[in-house]
């Protein structure tokens, strides 16, 4: 876990260093413009190109980013005009596919979005930045104990004191002193706390009364006459080592569900690129380099909706600009499905590295904090279940596919799903009424009772669904045949059950 965090930040610190640098070389960064704080030094602020404003983390004046590598805000690429389905770059003209979200669909500029945010962030605790950073400096020195002029680097934890290597090796020359256990800094055991009511005894035990868990450390002396006295107990030490493993536990399935909420992300992500397209460079066969534009699975079922009516458009247009709607609006609620899945998927993942830095944290403190974020571990450990098991019956249940089926009826209206067949067969004696149903199914009229001899068969269309019906005679010399019309069915209608119960 700790291994992927370092390889995140990396990724955004690459990333950061190479802002618009995409395309053939033509990025160009954004102007800086600089300004005063109220402590008087200078901040610099990102400014998009053409309008000179300021860049700002959402609404109009986000960063987004052009096919050919240039930052425009996002209420400038709006204001641009539209050719086709692209907008050219003001900068240097090429092209920019968009897709069914328009402007909105433009990725962020991410990169350049962290640095607004840590610019904001450094410019309102300017004035208190300098001290800060001069008490941390102190703070990470520690100087020697026999020498203040001098930086430990050991500790003796016989003697308890912070010596440089130097005074090290003076103060423990003697046969006896050279015995001590000397380590370096980094290695130095924590030093045990000292209980709050009894100030001379440091915290040995850990009362686990369900009563005292808000302050359920003790020493001695609270052990055998204070208030936890007679209580159930364990040692610090062992109690602190089974919240470790715990949080071990904690942390190796918080790796695994992150893997898994990364997963879905990724498909995510590929689905909306299926269904969306976009452009690729390619090389032709003496090995130049071209833009190439992949279509993806909602300009295919464009394709397909325009084959259909290319023979009928003079007097087919009215229903084909209905069908072409259908598609959209379909491709549109999707996209904006998945795209609502994305966000769900990041902001899972920001709390699950939240809830990872947090356990991060509590293992490198002391015991006595190790056995204080306890009940706070538990709460975090039940919400990661939560929303785990609430993932897993997410993916269970939905299933990542880009296809989107075409069907057509014979009305020429189009419906967004797979093409559904049903073959029913109705028997029964003559005068049942079996053929004046199925033709007020078909004809929505009634007609004269009519003998049939042999069938009839009619198809009715709805939506994606087609329904063939067949209507076989009920004559008696018609009766051994009904066997045959059962194979491949799915239904059959019968006015005359009796007779096969004889």
């Amino acid at each position: 876990m700790l291994s992927s965090l370092a390889r995140c930040r990396r990724r955004m610190a690459a990333a950061a260093a190479g802002i618009n640098k995409q395309g053939a070389g033509a990025a160009m960064e954004p102007c800086l413009r600089h300004g005063r704080g109220a402590s008087g030094s200078t901040v610099k602020v990102l400014e998009c190109g053409v309008c000179e404003d300021v860049f700002s983390l959402q609404g109009d004046k986000v960063p987004r980013l052009l096919l050919c590598g240039h930052t425009v805000c996002h209420d400038c690429l709006t204001r641009l005009p539209l050719h086709g389905r692209a907008v050219r770059c003001p900068f240097d003209r090429q092209a920019t596919e968009l897709g069914d979200s328009g402007v909105w669909g433009l990725k962020k500029n991410f990169a350049l979005l962290e640095l607004l945010e840590r610019l904001q962030n450094g410019a309102t605790n300017q004035s208190g930045m300098a001290d800060d950073a001069l008490k941390g400096m102190g703070e990470c020195i520690i100087r020697c104990d026999e020498d203040e002029s001098h930086t430990a680097s050991m500790y003796c934890t016989v003697c308890a004191t912070h010596l440089c290597a130097e005074c090290s090796q003076l103060t423990h020359s003697t046969r006896t002193l050279a015995k001590h256990r000397r380590v370096p800094l980094a290695d130095k055991p924590h030093e045990k706390t000292l209980c709050p009511q009894h100030q001379i005894h440091a915290i040995e035990f850990v009362c686990l009364e369900e009563a005292c868990q808000s302050g359920p450390l003790m020493c001695c002396v609270c052990k055998e006459y204070g208030k936890h006295q007679g209580h159930k107990h364990a040692l610090l030490e062992s109690e602190a080592n089974q919240i470790r493993a715990s949080i071990l536990d904690m942390a190796h399935c918080i790796r695994t569900f992150t893997e898994e909420v990364s997963e879905y992300s990724r498909k995510l992500v590929g689905i909306v690129q299926q269904i969306e397209g976009g452009e690729q460079i390619v090389e032709d066969g003496v090995g130049m380099a071209h833009t190439e534009h992949v279509p993806g699975t909602a300009e295919s079922a464009r394709s397909c909706v325009r084959a259909y009516f290319a023979d009928l458009h003079e007097t087919l247009c009215r229903q084909e600009e209905m069908a072409l709607s259908v598609v959209d609006a379909h491709v549109r609620e999707r996209l904006i499905w998945l795209r609502q899945q994305q966000e769900d998927m990041t902001i899972l993942l920001s709390q699950v590295s939240t809830a990872c830095l947090h356990c991060e944290k509590t293992l490198q403190q002391d015991d006595c904090r190790v056995v204080l974020a306890k009940q706070e571990i538990n709460c975090l450990l039940e919400t990661l279940q939560k929303q785990q098991h609430q993932f897993t019956e997410l993916a269970d249940h939905i299933q990542l596919d880009a296809g989107i089926p075409v069907t057509f009826t014979k009305d020429n209206r189009v419906h967004i799903g797979p093409k559904m067949e049903i073959r029913v067969v109705t028997l029964g004696l003559d005068g049942a009424g079996k053929t004046t149903i199925l033709f007020k199914l078909k004809q929505d009229e009634f007609m004269q009772p009519i003998p049939t001899i042999g069938f009839n068969v009619e198809t009715v269309e709805y939506k994606n669904l087609k329904f063939t019906i067949w209507d076989v005679g009920g004559k008696h010399k018609l009766r051994p045949l009904w066997k045959h019309y059962f194979l491949n069915t799915q239904g059959t209608f019968c006015s005359a059950w009796h007779f096969f119960l004889v």
